[in-house]
């Protein structure tokens, strides 16, 4: 039974000084709109916050498993999940107003128009919903994972994959362009008819919108995994938890900010300000003129065992979604206590997805090493663990040994 709930906040929220908060655990998405930011969460909780206000609307629960995309509209916003599902809500509504037939494949990508709403897939596949009429089309895009989404300003739908395929399609799911991407892209935004697109390479490039690459900046030796547009500039996040806001249209840098000690998944990009969120579930505020603090995060680190190696510095970006103590269910991902010898997908007390449990791995030194050398888009498909790597063979040494002293 679809488990539909809707409850709204009867106290303020904390104002934007303070940073807002309302999420249990990581931050996977966020939107921003007009008087609305949208946040979407590894708690499976979508949060209307209302910037002007400096309180949260209500609090949206719909979803089995992280909200892994949102966006606002012009009198609600939509959510989309881990769990193949959308939802359409609106204003003054206390359920969904439109809800789409759930697919297989959790929806890595979202993006809505005065006419449609468009999700992506990690099997590649696009569902496109015309906000009219209800009716669903399902079109396959890509192979693999559908990396972003955006409607340019004529109305063509523009989707790049992991395939590093680049593709327009029409209003009738016709493909009228196509293109090679010179990398694995991670995600995009717009600004006009220019596409904004990051990379695991640690590029972010301008790319105009027949595919043509126009100019590129390298930023990171990590992999940049979030990327926001507004109509002067961009703002970039890598996996370490940095965000470069530059200036457009030469990728100029505005400015450089240590946003999160963990991973940043998502930004939100305003003429007036620059929200930012990710693993330690914090949602920030800063300048767009100068990329200073508004106020302080108010939610902590999961914090891992501190034994002064940089083992434990690496895996403080994994302690977030992992505990290491046994029966620790609390966060998004599975206790590692034990880790080494057990079979993949077999820890109790977590639901694995049926990839998964279907993969023939015996977690050790080398495969969990082997996890973070490929990524586990790669080395795991199907997995609910956001790509990322470790790509210094020292460092990933030393998270190795590291999990290892702690998950006896």
């Amino acid at each position: 039974m679809l488990r539909l709930c809707l409850t709204l906040i009867l106290t303020a929220a904390p104002v934007w000084a303070q940073g807002p908060m309302g999420h249990s655990g990581p931050v996977s998405a966020l939107s921003f709109r007009s008087d609305r930011l949208i946040s979407g969460g590894f708690d499976g909780r979508a949060i209307l916050w209302d910037q002007d206000g400096a309180t949260a609307r209500r609090i949206a629960r719909f979803h089995d498993g992280n909200v892994t995309a949102v966006a606002a509209t012009e009198d609600g916003f939509v959510s989309a999940g881990q769990d193949g599902r959308v939802a359409l809500w609106r204003d003054g509504q206390d359920h969904p107003v439109r809800q789409t037939s759930a697919m297989t494949s959790p929806v890595s990508a979202l993006t809505v128009s005065d006419r449609e709403i468009v999700a992506g897939f990690f099997d590649g596949r696009l569902l496109r919903l015309e906000r009219a009429t209800d009716r669903e089309r399902i079109v396959q895009a890509h192979q693999g994972r559908v990396s972003g989404l955006v409607f340019l300003p004529g109305g063509d739908l523009v989707s790049i994959g992991a395939d590093l395929r680049f593709a327009r399609w029409n209003a009738d799911d016709a493909q009228v362009l196509g293109a090679e991407l010179p990398g694995l892209p991670n995600g995009m935004a717009a600004t006009g008819d220019t596409l904004v697109v990051v990379f695991a390479d640690g590029l972010v490039r301008l790319i105009a919108d027949d595919g043509t690459p126009m100019s590129d900046r390298f930023l990171s030796d990590r992999p940049l995994v979030a990327v926001a547009a507004s109509a002067t500039g961009v703002a970039t996040a890598a996996v370490d938890g940095t965000v470069w806001l530059l200036d457009l249209p030469l990728l100029t840098l505005r400015a450089r900010i240590a946003a999160s000690e963990g991973p940043v998944w998502a930004l939100a990009l305003s003429d007036d300000a620059l929200f930012t969120a990710g693993a330690d579930g914090a949602i920030r505020r800063w300048s767009v003129r100068d990329g200073s603090a508004v106020g302080a995060p108010t939610m902590p680190l999961a914090r891992a065992p501190q034994d002064g190696s940089r083992g434990a510095e690496v895996y403080q970006a994994c302690a977030v979604c992992h505990a290491l103590e046994p029966g620790d269910h609390s966060r998004a991902g599975p206790s590692l206590h034990g880790v080494f010898g057990r079979p993949i997908a077999s820890a109790p007390g977590y639901a694995f997805s049926d990839a998964l449990r279907g993969m023939d791995i015996v977690w050790s030194p080398d495969s969990v090493a082997e996890l973070f050398t490929q990524g586990p888009e790669a080395y795991t498909p199907g997995s609910r663990m956001p790509d990322q790597r470790v790509t210094d063979p020292a460092d990933r040494q030393a998270l190795v040994d590291y999990i290892a002293r702690h998950s006896r």
